[in-house]
């Protein structure tokens, strides 16, 4: 047996060797050879053939025609033998490089398997120390509200078994209290606490509807605004901010329209009255664009085309509303709001007009007269104290929203986060950024409290003047300037004017007769002609000088000299 080729040995033979060149699979065994088992014995038998003259493929063409091609395949494998010595080294080389190559990718691959497996175990530790982070910052950040929203929480629970009362003593101060001054709110509130204990209707004991209904920082917002502090004030904002229909404002002072003014300034607020004789067009235009309106100094009827407006007979077309304002209709954009205000001290409006508005007493109270005198006086004393004052309920108005916002705002993200909470990056930093920005708003709070003392302290020296200044005026006789001709020191002149006997009635006469007084001072020489409601003959001439000097300043001298004439003689009144 051949060893290299695992075939039984061929004797060295003619004969032997034309069997193979006769065998059907002797080109396949050619190329299949196992050339690298030739070796140098193998090439050192061939060489003595292959050192002939005449071993070439020409003399073998002639001696066996088509195999003389295994003269050159000879001649190829010792050639290829010579290349191969040199190969072989190499290739036995490439086969242990690939050997080791394998070894070392296993290695890697434990390796890389291993890195991955660290990796995994310090992300995993990273991870749980940042939730043991967030834990941290959670439990430090949420520890000193826990005692609070638990007090809180009861408390609602609370709340809620004593809300059906709650909120009809809320229904009825909103619907029923408008009208009437503190004391009648006062036995209104009464008589519906005892109608609910009666009927057995849970509640809460002595509920304070401000507190119900709105809190400090929106209360110190409207104070701002021109709001005064006192309660019966407090209470009117409530029902004009929450009322379901448009406000009726009873304000003689206009204490209430200075506050709607201020109020709604930036949303291009439209004053009107119902003689303006663009009147339908101002309310046409707010109601299209979307913009606040008053009706300033109505009397005790109101324009029948205001009544599909107050009584809110809206239409839905599309997505659009509209109304009718007599004949047309018009269209109603959201932000439209109505407020009517007159300067009647005690009007007596008909039930349609009570049912359709939300009528409000805005009469000034002592306590109300009080606060704006003192600030009169301080602006006219100590301006920069009266400036302080105002930036500082300024501050901590800012300071107290923007608390109850990071509130608010951190009690909607965790009723809101998905999933665990510490794996909620955002929560964490609303709630870090909410706890420094706390911090420093409580450190404001309390500078401000302090300083609110030393300007409160400040303020109540002078608080002597305003008290004595408000028990002198009792504005709810004073009657209010009832037309917007009469010039404010005219008014004031008539006031006082009428403490005398012969002019007791004089106020009134005007707000009844305007027309012919308005007549009568738009005259060239009001002195010279007929005076309305029977002074002109119940007057001598120096009661005539005093109501023409209360009229018109600029007649005096025509009038003294009269006065002049009538008592020393014309002479006298002469140049």
């Amino acid at each position: 047996m051949c060893k290299k080729c695992n075939r039984p040995c061929v004797k060295p033979s003619w004969g032997e060797s034309l069997k193979i060149l006769a065998g059907t699979n002797f080109l396949s065994i050619l190329i299949a050879f196992p050339k690298d088992s030739i070796n140098d014995e193998t090439v050192e038998l061939l060489d003595p053939y292959l050192s002939m003259e005449d071993y070439n493929f020409d003399n073998a063409k002639k001696v066996c025609g088509n195999v003389a091609g295994l003269c050159s395949w000879t001649k190829a494998m010792v050639a290829f033998f010579s290349i191969n010595k040199e190969v072989l080294p190499l290739k036995k080389a490439q086969s242990q490089l690939d050997e080791k190559e394998a070894e070392l990718a296993k290695v890697r691959a434990l390796y890389d398997k291993a890195m991955a497996e660290k990796q995994r175990l310090i992300d995993d530790a990273e991870t749980c120390r940042r939730k043991m982070n967030a834990a941290s910052t959670l439990i430090s950040g949420l520890g000193g509200e826990r005692e609070r929203w638990t007090e809180q929480s009861k408390e609602f629970r609370a709340q809620i078994g004593r809300l059906v009362g709650d909120v009809l003593i809320s229904t009825a101060f909103l619907s029923y209290s408008g009208p009437f001054n503190q004391d009648f709110r006062s036995v209104l509130n009464k008589n519906w606490f005892k109608e609910l204990k009666t009927r057995k209707i849970p509640h809460t004991p002595n509920l304070n509807v401000i507190d119900m209904l709105t809190d400090p920082t929106t209360i110190a917002e409207w104070n701002l605004e021109g709001l005064p502090n006192d309660e019966l004030s407090t209470q009117n904002g409530i029902i004009v901010v929450k009322a379901s229909r448009y406000p009726l404002l009873i304000d003689p002072q206009g204490q209430g329209k200075n506050w709607i003014k201020n109020r709604e300034a930036k949303k291009e607020l439209q004053i009107t009255s119902l003689n303006h004789k663009y009147f339908r067009n101002h309310l046409e235009d707010s109601m299209s664009l979307g913009r606040p309106l008053i009706i300033e100094d109505v009397g005790e009827e109101l324009d029948p085309a205001l009544d599909n407006v107050l009584e809110k007979n809206f239409i839905k077309v599309g997505s659009t509303l509209k109304v009718k304002v007599g004949d047309k209709e018009c269209d109603i954009m959201k932000g439209f709001t109505l407020y009517v205000t007159t300067k009647l001290g005690n009007p007596s409006y008909t039930p349609e007009i009570s049912a359709r508005t939300s009528i409000i007493d805005f009469t000034v109270t002592m306590k109300g007269l009080e606060d704006q005198l003192l600030g009169r006086v301080i602006l006219a004393e100590k301006a920069e104290l009266e400036s302080e004052r105002v930036k500082l309920l300024e501050d901590v108005t800012a300071n107290k929203r923007k608390m109850k916002e990071l509130e608010d705002n951190l009690l909607y993200r965790l009723t809101s986060v998905q999933g665990s909470l510490v794996d909620d990056e955002d929560l964490i930093n609303v709630l870090r950024d909410t706890k420094i920005t706390a911090q420093d708003v409580s450190q404001k709070l309390q500078t401000a409290a302090e300083t609110e003392v030393k300007i409160t302290t400040a303020r109540e020296e002078f608080r002597p003047c305003a008290s004595r200044g408000g028990a002198s005026l009792d504005l709810n006789v004073v009657q209010p300037k009832p037309h917007k001709w009469i010039v404010d020191l005219t008014w004031l002149n008539l006031v006082e004017l009428s403490n005398l006997h012969q002019f007791s009635g004089i106020t009134e006469q005007v707000t009844r007769n305007e027309k012919q007084w308005k007549q009568w001072f738009d005259k060239e020489a009001p002195e010279d002609e007929v005076i309305p409601d029977g002074y002109n003959n119940s007057l001598d001439v120096f009661r005539r000088l005093l109501l023409v000097r209360s009229w018109c300043p600029d007649r005096v001298m025509s009038q003294a000299r009269k006065y002049i004439a009538d008592t020393l003689g014309d002479k006298y009144a002469e140049g």
